[in-house]
């Protein structure tokens, strides 16, 4: 039986009032629909910036936010198709709609399935069962892996470990159980490729399905490019001690609790500049204009039979509509004819 080792101390408690006391802040802030696609995108994109870093990307957060909005980038490596394949990630995660929904070994196959797909073999997405060659090439952690660790007892160790965190949902704290989940994957390295990149999604996924994440807005994964000296530090330390990882807990649930003020501070700013923005007439659009605005800032592109059925108007109101648009400076068009695409100036 999964037992994990350590010591519940002041610093943990103090940071987890910390982090709630802020969470209750965000969640009971009135944002508009426009405001709350902005900030999960500000989220999405500060994810993939730092990913982005850790894998040793020069990644600019313009890039990152273009990442996030849907295009594909050309990195010109592996790296570039881990990032695509992150967003991929986070969009499953995110469609994911149950409040609470339980870490399997199932889920954390298919998170390494979308993280490894189109330039690995899709066989490669299992539990590590013996004589497979590691091929994890961003992967600096593995160094951490516990080696008396048979790869025969891979899955069961990782099924054990989540059946754990499942069970303990009403006992112990979830800023505490997610932090013990990602050190023992990290020891326990289940796959052949992806091992860090699926344990910082899965960070994502604990996040989101205990309600941390509120609509997409927290950026789980900034704190181990910023932190990441740190926390293997933390990490080298537990593993020297039998597992005890009480400083890896106290660690991540304090970054944890600073990056959410972070957040609230984030979500104060794109309030009030929305709030601004609002009070003006913005250069006499229609409701529809309006809507395909907000729209394109997470799609990046509209046809226009796609106006005419989102709209609910006919063809010739969505010409005009979008040529207006067009006119103003704010879409741009590429294609002719039927392959007509609408999409923002700014992208």
């Amino acid at each position: 039986m999964f037992d994990p080792r350590y010591k519940l101390s002041h610093s943990m408690l103090n940071n987890i009032v910390k982090f709630e006391v802020e969470r209750k802040g965000i969640l009971e802030t009135e944002l508009d629909e426009a405001v709350e696609n902005e900030i999960r995108l500000y989220g999405n994109s500060t994810d993939i910036f730092h990913l982005g870093h850790l894998l040793g990307v020069n990644l600019t957060l313009k890039m990152a936010k273009k990442i996030a909005s849907g295009r594909t980038l050309s990195i010109g490596d592996y790296r570039g198709k881990y990032l695509t394949n992150f967003r991929n990630a986070i969009e499953y995660i995110l469609s994911t709609q149950s409040s609470y929904f339980p870490i399997q070994g199932n889920i954390l196959i298919h998170l390494n399935k979308i993280l490894i797909k189109t330039f690995a073999e899709e066989w490669d997405a299992k539990f590590r069962t013996g004589g497979e060659q590691l091929e994890d090439e961003e992967n600096n952690w593995l160094s951490l892996r516990d080696e008396d660790i048979a790869s025969v007892e891979v899955q069961s160790r990782a099924l054990e470990l989540f059946e754990w965190f499942n069970t303990q949902q009403t006992k112990v704290h979830a800023l505490i159980r997610i932090p013990i989940v990602l050190y023992h994957l990290v020891r326990i390295a289940p796959f052949v490729r992806a091992n860090k990149l699926t344990a910082i999604t899965a960070c994502k996924f604990l996040f989101y399905k205990s309600g941390y994440i509120v609509n997409g807005y927290f950026p789980a994964i900034k704190n181990f490019d910023v932190y990441e000296e740190e926390y293997i530090e933390a990490w080298k330390t537990a593993a020297s001690e039998r597992d005890d990882i009480t400083l890896w807990i106290e660690r991540f649930i304090r970054n944890a609790a600073s990056e959410v003020v972070n957040l609230k501070g984030e979500i104060e700013k794109i309030n009030a500049s929305q709030g601004e923005r609002n009070k003006q007439p913005f250069l006499d659009l229609n409701r529809r204009q309006l809507k395909i605005l907000r729209y394109l800032q997470n799609i990046p592109i509209v046809k226009r039979e796609e106006y005419v059925e989102i709209m609910d108007v006919s063809t010739m109101t969505a010409y005009r509509d979008l040529n207006e648009l067009v006119k103003k400076g704010l879409l741009k068009i590429e294609g002719e004819g039927r392959g007509t695409r609408y999409m923002l100036t700014s992208r």
